[in-house]
């Protein structure tokens, strides 16, 4: 695992590598979740929301970025992931505690 993102040093906005292959035989929520944790270092990430729940998405281009720092102490951020499939598009939502 990579070394953890330091809370500090992420911005609002800004865009997050994920890595598409990450648990390939797992459901699109926990890949989602999966992505984030790689990106982050972290060892666990949250599902916050996703829309919409199709299992059998199979999204051939994904992209993220930070959409919000919770600035109450608890380090966490929050990284909205947009997927995309020919002409299908889902959103995720995952909450990460950063260090």
């Amino acid at each position: 695992m990579k070394a953890a993102i330091r809370f500090t040093d992420v911005l609002l906005g800004q865009p997050v590598e994920l890595d598409e292959r990450a648990d390939s035989g797992a459901s699109l929520a926990e890949r989602a979740c999966s992505m984030v944790r790689q990106w982050s270092g972290a060892a666990t990430a949250s599902l916050v929301s996703m829309h919409p729940q199709d299992e059998r998405f199979a999204p051939d281009r994904v992209a993220g970025r930070v959409m919000a720092r919770h600035l109450d102490g608890s380090n966490r951020a929050d990284v909205e992931i947009l997927m995309r499939a020919q002409d299908r598009c889902a959103r995720a939502v995952v909450r990460v505690a950063l260090g």
